[in-house]
């Protein structure tokens, strides 16, 4: 997934819309934070229940916190997720990208409650 240390997201697309304002910066580092982990966890609960159209629902609403910041290696597979719940096709592979993406997403956050001291 990554080396020990290494950020799995990338800001610059954040610091160009903040224009240098670190309390807008800090605001959406709480913003991702706080909004992302109880859809993962729903993501989650609709991949064990196998309701794969809720799941891609989740999946769907995941992708432009991804694509802002950055985080490229989660980028295809949150799509995967979404076109195979709402295309009900690799669904036996779809839980492990699931989880594959929660982890990456957790590690992220944690990344940056560290950075934001969150």
């Amino acid at each position: 997934m990554s080396t020990a240390g290494e950020r799995l997201y990338d800001l610059s697309l954040i610091e160009e819309m903040a224009g240098g304002d670190e309390d807008f910066m800090k605001e959406m580092a709480e913003t991702f934070v706080s909004s992302v982990p109880p859809v993962v966890e729903m993501m989650i609960h609709y991949s064990k229940t196998q309701e794969w159209l809720k799941m891609a629902d989740e999946a769907h609403s995941l992708k432009s916190n991804i694509d802002t910041l950055q985080i490229v290696c989660i980028k295809e597979d949150i799509r995967n997720i979404e076109r195979n719940g709402k295309s009900l096709m690799d669904l036996d592979i779809t839980p492990q990208l699931v989880l594959k993406v929660a982890e990456v997403l957790n590690t992220a956050m944690n990344q940056m409650k560290e950075q934001y001291k969150l």
